[in-house]
This record gives C-alpha cells, structure tokens and sequence, in this order.
C-alpha cells in the first residue's frame, strides 16, 4: 500500500507538470526541462506504483528520488515564472512525502531544503523582492513546519494504534495470555530455526497440551462467572511454570498450551508433571469445593514426534486424549 501511494504522488505531480505548459499565464520558456521532469516523475511513479515492492526498496533510492526532485523543481520554477511560477507547490508534494515516509531525523532535513528551493527565486528573479517573496517564505515556512508536524504525529497515531491492534489481535481477552494464532506464529518460527536434523536436541521443540479436567461442571455449578475463574487461575498456574522463553497461551474454550524451546524429551516429560502439581496448587486458591481443577496434559516434541506444526498439534492432541480417557489429571508425553 505504501509503494502505492508513494508512486500514485509521483504521478499526479508528472499530470501537474504537463498542466504547467498549458496553463494560462505561464511562461514556459525552456519546455523541454519541465516535459523531462515530467516524464521522469512519470516513470518513477508507475515503477513505484506497479513494480516495486515498498518495503524492499533500500531508503538510499527514496532520498535520491527527492534528491534529483529539488533541482528539477528549481529550474522548472525558473523556466515557468521564477517567483510566480505554480510549480514552487510541487514542494508541498515533497514535504507531504517525506512526513509520512521518512522518520523525524530525516524529515527535518528535507524540510529545509524545500524552503531553501522556495527562496531560490531571490538570486534570479528580480521581482522577487517587491513581489513580497521574504514574507511568502515566512508565511510558507511557517506553513511547512505545521504541515509537516501534522502529518509526522499523524503517522506516529497510526503507527501506534496498528502496533496496538495487532497486540490486541494476538492476545486472549479473558485471561491476558497470547492466543491460538500468536502461538502458532511462535511455534512456526521456533520449527523453521530448529530445522530438521533429528540428532540435534538442543534444537528440538516442546508442546504441551493441556484441557482442564470437568470444566463444564465448573460453569454448570458456578455459572459463567466460575467458570471464568477457572480459566484465569489455569492460566496464572500455568505461567508460573512456564520458563523464561516458554509460551503460554490460551487456545481457546478451557484448552492451553505451552510452546517450549530448547526442551529434551526427559525435559519434556518432567514438565508435564510440573504442570500438573501447578494446577492442584492453583485449586486451592479457587475456593470452590464443588469442583476441582485438575486437567489431562499432552505433550509431542519437534521434529522427533512431528515435522511440522500443524502436525505437533495433532501428536499432543492425540496424548492429551489418551490421558483423558485413562483417568484425567495426568500427563502424556508418549
């Protein structure tokens, strides 16, 4: 999208400058350097627009396209007017550009090379003084510092309000613990720097499922209020285990899951224990005698039980299942 608007702006300014030759009033006295212009900004603008992937194209390229714009611009305003010549709000363009492309240290100073490109009139033009181009410039400049101002704290909002959706779209309302897609993104990204070699086990990945024991019992007893509790205590008792790198998230309904990097599979069968004397902790401070939170736990290991994550799911799944059905509250591991 940015790629987009970006080349979308250096096409209007191209239509803009073909204007300039037609335009009532405006002497175009070398029209050869402003259809040049034009046509540059043009082709600049569709590869931008139709070929060039924003994100991969390295700032040095940006700079240079606005850096080979200031003096186009300069002598384009000589050729059609000098102090009078519309194409001086081609700046505007510029500084829009910069505001919302570039950060704050190398905004500035394109800032103040558009206003140095306004002023350029006065070595030439001898008109420009009685014309009142010194006080166009403190009006412009004073124009360009608000504009530019509202456009950086603008993008900044922006920036901070996606990098809050974004938190807010991995994150499970209800107990504050990532949800089923940021672990996936995380157990994806942890079984591609794993890679494949089965030898390797300080590469290998843990995955622990864990369904908590009778929950529906908890919301029939103690309605959805209770039930609520259950799952914030398992969550709570679930990250108390957890290590430093480890994970934990809710997968949804009374289903949690703990991604462990770097974990050996003796490793992994421990921590299935521990999980499960967390929870019998974690029932204590429910204060609910009606109901008991324990939960059946499977756990899988990458790459010796699965090779991908979609498949590790399905391995911790399938023991999760065999601990419920041989008597709940306890782990499987294999």
């Amino acid at each position: 999208m940015a790629g987009r608007v970006a080349g979308l702006m250096y096409v209007v300014s191209a239509a803009i400058g073909g204007l300039l030759l037609v335009l009532p009033g405006v002497a175009a006295t070398h029209w050869r350097v402003t259809l040049a212009a034009g046509v540059l900004s043009l082709a600049w603008g569709v590869l931008r627009f139709v070929a060039l992937d924003h994100e991969r194209v390295h700032p040095a390229f940006s700079h240079l396209s606005c850096s080979v714009g200031y003096p186009l611009i300069a002598v384009v305003a000589a050729t059609t007017g000098g102090a009078n010549s519309p194409a001086r709000f081609f700046l505007f363009f510029t500084i829009f550009y910069v505001a919302y492309f570039y950060p704050v240290r190398e905004a500035v100073p394109h800032f103040a090379l558009c206003l140095g490109v306004e002023a350029l009139p006065l070595l030439y033009d001898g008109q420009a003084v009685a014309g009142g181009l010194v006080g166009e410039l403190v009006v412009v400049g004073a124009m360009y510092a608000i504009l530019g101002g509202l456009i950086l704290s603008g993008k900044q909002l922006l920036v901070q309000l996606r990098e809050t959706e974004r938190a807010l779209s991995l994150l499970d309302p209800l107990t504050d613990l990532p949800n089923r897609r940021a672990l996936m993104n995380r157990l994806a990204e942890l079984a591609q720097r794993a890679g494949a070699p089965r030898e390797r086990g300080a590469d290998s990945v843990g995955f622990v499922l864990i369904d908590v024991d009778h929950f529906k019992s908890a919301n029939t007893t103690y309605g959805h209020p209770g039930g609520d509790r259950v799952l914030v205590e398992t969550g709570r008792a679930l990250a108390s285990v957890a290590r430093k790198d480890d994970m934990v998230a809710r997968l949804g309904g009374d289903e949690f899951a703990i991604v462990c990097p770097g974990m050996t599979a003796t490793g992994l069968a421990e921590f299935g224990m521990r999980v499960l004397r967390a929870l019998r902790e974690a029932d204590k401070a429910l204060d609910m005698p009606e109901f008991r939170l324990t939960a059946s736990v499977g756990s899988a290991l990458f790459p010796r039980d699965a090779e991908s994550p979609e498949l590790l799911l399905e391995a911790a799944d399938r023991r999760m299942r065999n601990a419920k059905f041989t008597g709940r509250d306890r782990a499987v591991a294999a």
